[in-house]
């Protein structure tokens, strides 16, 4: 398994702790010349359309939010220490805007159906696919025997993990997530993203916005997850609290979003 960077472990401490500042967030991040650059470059992206240049990475942070901050660098350090991504079945770049879309979506459903969580629904939603990651990099031949079932039953993948691997990626990302010492704000509705309602109630709208995000991510065909169908739970956007209007709305939103949304990969992903 791959032992992140130092910067991430500290991010990740910050993550946890309530009483962590901008101030704060900013001395950690400084620390990693890289992602600073990728940061301020980021805030001054056609992603967040600003007028100002930004040019100090506490000022990326007040443009692209805290949480969305502690997200982003956790993914490009997550991505960092996946250094071998030669024959792998899923293709990194499409499951990165994937996840990138989600989280856009998340916080469009987040704001529309309970806006307490519009701030913390951007890290889970951004990694939720983590454990794919981990099954293509280090389980390459089994992963691909994986995707192969998923195709030919077309059935989507977490399905097809678990009747081969007796285990999916959402519980593999949660493994790995406790061992790094994340949050139970980012575990949990990762873990439960495509079981929402088996999530403890703290949680279960977070993972129920994540679950409905994946699909109407999907439907707008931004990114790839591997899937070879777009799947939600039963009744999902009723039990969120959103109707068909509002859905055909993000679906439109991400489509017009999509050059910005690859510039976010862009940058994100740049080799330093």
């Amino acid at each position: 398994m791959p032992t992140l960077p130092a910067v991430v472990d500290n991010l990740i401490r910050a993550a946890s702790n309530e009483n962590t500042t901008t101030e704060n967030l900013a001395q950690i991040i400084a620390h990693d010349l890289g992602i600073t650059n990728k940061l301020i470059k980021l805030a001054n992206s056609v992603y967040y359309a600003q007028r100002n240049k930004v040019d100090t990475i506490k000022r990326a942070i007040s443009i692209i939010g805290f949480d969305e901050i502690i997200g982003i660098a956790l993914g490009m350090g997550i991505l960092s220490s996946v250094s071998e991504t030669s024959g792998l079945s899923l293709d990194m770049k499409a499951l990165w805007i994937h996840g990138i879309g989600v989280a856009t979506a998340s916080k469009q459903l987040a704001k529309q159906t309970n806006p307490g969580i519009t701030g913390k629904i951007f890290v889970p939603a951004l990694l939720h696919d983590m454990g794919k990651v981990i099954f293509s990099v280090y389980f390459k031949e089994e992963y691909n025997e994986v995707r192969q079932y998923a195709l030919e039953n077309r059935r989507p993948l977490y399905f097809s993990e678990n009747t081969l691997f007796k285990l999916d990626h959402a519980a593999l990302s949660a493994l790995l997530m406790t061992r790094w010492n994340f949050p139970a704000s980012i575990i949990l509705p990762c873990r439960f993203h495509h079981t929402p309602e088996s999530a403890p109630i703290q949680y279960r709208h977070q993972a129920l916005i994540i679950n409905l995000a994946d699909y109407l991510t999907q439907k707008a065909q931004l990114g790839h997850s591997g899937n070879p169908v777009p799947v939600t739970i039963k009744n999902a956007p009723k039990k969120i609290g959103i109707n068909e209007s509002a859905m055909m709305k993000i679906i439109e939103s991400l489509k017009s979003k999509e050059a910005q949304i690859k510039e976010f990969f862009k940058i994100t992903t740049a080799v330093r």
